[in-house]
């Protein structure tokens, strides 16, 4: 099953996700892959519980990944990216009372500004 854009981009930033992502991947009918929607909910889910368990490393490497992605995203992309990953995650955060100070040392300036619109 051929990897989307945004698997291929993120979900190598986050190791301990790539196993779990890769089974449920194989779960879909052949033919019917995952959509993009299910690819960042699931990595939103993910990054909350490593935010949560204070995996530093991993959402490191998540968080520059992603501020490199929004640097060279046509604008249909930053869109998607700020919507429905950087936004729904800040609100996801913001719900498992994710201390923000866990946050903000990591995000970029793009990142940083879409977390902001999401947290107004």
């Amino acid at each position: 099953m051929a990897r989307s854009f945004l698997e291929s981009a993120l979900a190598g930033t986050l190791p301990s996700f790539a196993g779990a992502w890769e089974a449920q991947r194989r779960a879909y009918p052949p033919g019917t892959p995952p959509s993009d929607a299910d690819f960042l909910a699931t990595v939103r889910t993910h990054v909350v519980h490593l935010l949560g368990d204070g995996r530093v490393a991993e959402t490191t490497r998540f968080f520059y990944a992603l501020e490199r992605l929004l640097g060279e995203a046509d604008p249909i992309l930053e869109e998607l990216l700020e919507r429905d990953l950087v936004g729904a995650l800040a609100v996801e955060c913001r719900l498992a009372a994710i201390d923000v100070r866990r946050i903000d040392p990591y995000l970029g300036r793009r990142t940083r500004a879409a977390w902001e619109r999401a947290r107004a």
